[in-house]
């Protein structure tokens, strides 16, 4: 993971226009650390260290909100307007690949949640993150992301990877605490409109029309040495959100807590240096279930998920007369969760005295466990020379092991019920599933190799990746292949170029859903055997017209999923301006999609999953902070521009392709009356087409004052409405069809803005913030999703308003 550090932002050309001689560039004063507000650019990503993480004005503490303005990263903010009390991070998506082909890493180790992964939560299948861990970044060194030129080392995505490094111990005590909250009291009420007014009452809702909450987050981060050979740091932070549900006309207390801990321990032990890392991280959230058809909430409804990691990591390193050996091991427990009432969720439709319907229950006891161990051994040969040549290879092992469970406590119902005119009763596609546990395990195997050749002006990297994936059961090389040309031997004036392969992670959730059909029964038209029964879940109960077993599939008939890309890069720095200039042409291929196979009784895998994106972004920032008003200047713009085709969604969910347990096997659809194939359309994502970010970021050291501000543009993004399926003559035989619209929703342009005062007569030991997200609280609809034409079953969604927080931190 190597970076070359650009500080960033150009706010120059604005203070030399309003200020001219009062503006110039200085190379003589320092940067302070607290006034590196600039993210870090290069042609392979992105790094974000601990001070910019620190001054930027985001919501909540979550890496999808310190990374969604950055060109080319996408996060499902579709609903946060309607849930302000929401402490889950957002899906992020990279190189506008499905969320859940990135690739979550704690200190360079993959801690993804591959079995309940981006599914949604529903009756019966727990709803998950593709992040295992939802770590406050208050508690984190840096972040990085590759999404480019990623090197053959790393694996197991087809979009890019995000790295977070926990905040390390150093020489030096440090003691600090922090403290930051806000109210919606103090913010926007969420928009609704004539299609999403519902939500409020709530009748479609799932009970989380959050007008009311407060958030309160905690964070401590004690570390120091303990001798010259051991240093020893702990990390601890509380994220807790208090959520009053509308139930029943009333207010009703709910809530979610985010908590995180870690401990690190870093060693000298003669030639070998040794880190220790121990993590943990629980989210809880507590809930409860409308009617679907009454504004009425159902007695029986309430649950609570859960979502928790616990892990462990040793690295040892050792310098060798020919080189460095670094050696990782790692283990990680992901643990999904839910505790509800009770084990069954129906439909009821009432024929006796005219027609009503409603739904009760809820969505069932589970709980679902992941286990992954990892090891990685590489070694860094010292650098060989052939004349002029350098040559610096590494070559290694990465191996890893995956295995999850499942539990069902007691057996749970999903069914329709009937009341018919002249009482009897039916229950209608009556699944059961049995209690029992459902298990699969896949392990991944790999060696990679890499050479990064030197000569006068040209560096070029070489990289292979050879991996066995047993869920699969394919072998697949991914080559890793960029070329630099550095036109004046400082790396300011460099063009890179580059052409690589990745391979999807493990998707264990699809073997591990295959497991769990075999527990399920599911009966058809089932009569009650004595008059009026209507409550009994007994079979014996009933008179069934079918009965029939799920089946398990194979998840060998499918392909492993892939992507290829092309990019290039020029980075140029003349006087105090940095620029970037990068394009990305990204494939995505073979991605998977699932569907339910009625007729053989099983879920059937496609290969049916594809884009092609072309990704631009510009980069302006200054290299040195710049004299203004008696302070410090600083600042970057940022222009990103994704132009995509592919497999779109033919859902009426909002974006539901990004679901794998959501999958559709339309491959023909008639998009604004143009019949097409799914993979002609515009690709589902969550980008805008174009984006435009200004960040302007001022320190006036001697009065302990920083103003940090971002100006974000984002076009409106392009969606697909469904509105029916049809069925049409192509090639001679009648294929189905998904009828779609597309629309563009609105551009926005919000402003945030953080002010933080730092007294230097309190010897600089506490921080005073306010921060304000979306400071001109400018609302637009971001998202819909339903049916077209029909606002009883369309929601409309838009962006949050303002939100205002208040923060203190003190340290020692």
């Amino acid at each position: 993971m190597k970076s070359t550090i650009l500080p960033s932002l150009l706010a120059a050309s604005i203070g030399l226009a309003l200020y001219g001689p009062q503006a110039v560039a200085n190379d003589v004063l320092p940067v302070l650390a607290e006034t590196e507000t600039q993210s870090v650019d290069q042609a392979d990503g992105l790094l974000i260290e601990r001070e910019q993480i620190k001054v930027k004005p985001v919501n909540n503490s979550s890496l999808s909100q310190l990374l969604k303005t950055q060109p080319g990263i996408a996060i499902n903010d579709a609903t946060g307007s309607v849930r302000g009390g929401d402490l889950a991070p957002e899906e992020i998506s990279l190189a506008n690949a499905r969320p859940h082909q990135t690739n979550y890493m704690i200190g360079g180790v993959t801690t993804n949640n591959i079995s309940t992964f981006g599914a949604n939560d529903t009756a019966g299948g727990l709803g998950g993150h593709t992040s295992g861990y939802f770590f406050d970044t208050e508690l984190l060194e840096s972040v990085e992301v590759m999404d480019r030129n990623v090197c053959a080392e790393y694996g197991s995505f087809t979009g890019g990877i995000i790295n977070a490094e926990l905040r390390k111990p150093t020489d030096e005590f440090t003691a600090e605490y922090s403290f930051k909250m806000t109210d919606s009291d103090w913010n926007s009420d969420p928009t609704l409109d004539e299609d999403n007014g519902d939500l409020e009452s709530p009748v479609w809702g799932d009970g989380r029309y959050q007008d009311q909450y407060q958030k309160r987050f905690h964070n401590l981060f004690v570390g120091g040495a303990i001798n010259e050979n051991h240093k020893l740091g702990i990390g601890i932070s509380l994220q807790e959100s208090d959520i009053p549900l509308i139930y029943n006309g009333e207010r009703k207390d709910q809530g979610q807590t985010n908590t995180n801990v870690f401990i690190n321990h870093l060693a000298t032990l003669g030639a070998w240096e040794m880190s220790n890392e121990l993590r943990f991280s629980e989210f809880t959230d507590k809930r409860f279930l409308n009617d679907t058809f009454t504004d009425e909430t159902d007695e029986f409804s309430d649950y609570e998920n859960s979502s928790s990691g616990i892990g462990y990591t040793l690295k040892l390193d050792r310098e060798f007369a020919a080189g460095m050996w670094r050696n990782t091991v790692a283990f990680d427990q992901l643990k999904n969760e839910r505790s509800a009432d009770v084990n069954y969720f129906k439909t009821h439709f009432d024929y006796r005295t005219g027609f009503d319907m409603g739904s009760e229950g809820s969505y069932g006891n589970l709980d679902e466990t992941q286990n992954s161990s990892k090891l990685k051994s590489v070694f860094d040969f010292n650098a060989l020379y052939t004349g002029s040549i350098r040559h610096q290879v590494s070559m290694g092992v990465d191996v890893t092991l995956h295995s999850a469970e499942g539990t069902y406590q007691e057996d749970f119902h999903t069914f329709t019920q009937y009341s018919n005119a002249d009482g009897t009763v039916e229950l209608d596609s009556w699944t059961t599933t049995a209690a029992g546990d459902y298990k699969a395990d896949a392990n991944q195997y790999a060696l990679f190799a890499t050479d990064t050749i030197e000569w006068n002006k040209l560096t070029v990297n070489l990289g292979l990746r050879a991996e066995h994936m047993e869920l699969f059961d394919q072998t697949v090389l991914a080559p890793r292949i960029s070329s630099s040309w550095d036109f004046e031997t400082d790396n300011t004036n460099r063009l890179t170029v580059g052409a690589s392969r990745y391979y999807s992670g493990s998707l264990l959730g699809w073997a591990l859903s295959a497991e769990k059909r075999a527990l399920q029964t599911n009966r058809q038209d089932c009569v009650a055997v004595s008059d009026g029964n209507n409550v009994s879940l007994d079979p014996n109960d009933y008179s069934c017209e079918s009965t029939k077993q799920y089946q398990a599939t194979d998840l060998n008939q499918a392909d492993t999923p892939y992507s290829d890309e092309i990019s290039l890069n020029y980075d140029l720095q003349f006087g105090n301006v940095v620029m970037n200039a990068g394009y990305l042409y990204r494939q995505q291929r073979d991605g998977l999609s699932s569907i339910y196979n009625s007729e053989l009784g099983y879920d059937e895998l496609h290969n049916n999953m594809e884009s092609d994106s072309n990704i631009y972004s510009l980069r302006f920032s200054n290299a040195d902070d710049y004299v203004f008003l008696g302070g410090k200047l600083g600042g970057y713009l940022d222009l990103g521009y994704v132009d995509a085709k592919g497999s779109g969604s033919t859902s009426s969910v909002y974006d539901s392709q990004n679901d794998l347990n959501g999958g559709s096997s339309t491959e023909w659809v008639m998009l604004d009356g143009e019949l097409m194939r799914r993979t002609e359309m515009e690709a589902g994502s969550y980008n805008s087409d174009f984006t435009a970010g200004l960040a302007i970021n001022a320190n006036w050291e001697q009065y302990g004052v920083m103003w940090s501000n971002f100006i974000n543009y984002e076009s409106g993004r392009n969606l697909t409405l469904f509105q029916r399926q049809e069925s049409h003559e192509i090639d001679g035989e009648m294929t189905g069809v998904a009828v779609m619209s597309s629309a563009e929703m609105e551009s926005l342009v919000t402003w945030d803005t953080k002010v933080s005062w730092t007294p230097t007569m309190a010897d600089e030991r506490f921080t005073l913030s306010v921060s304000v997200t979306n400071l001109l609280d400018k609302q637009v609809k971001i998202s819909t999703s339903g049916i077209e034409d029909n606002s009883k079953f369309t929601d409309d969604y838009y962006n949050q308003g303002r939100q205002v927080w208040l923060s203190v931190s003190a340290r020692l």
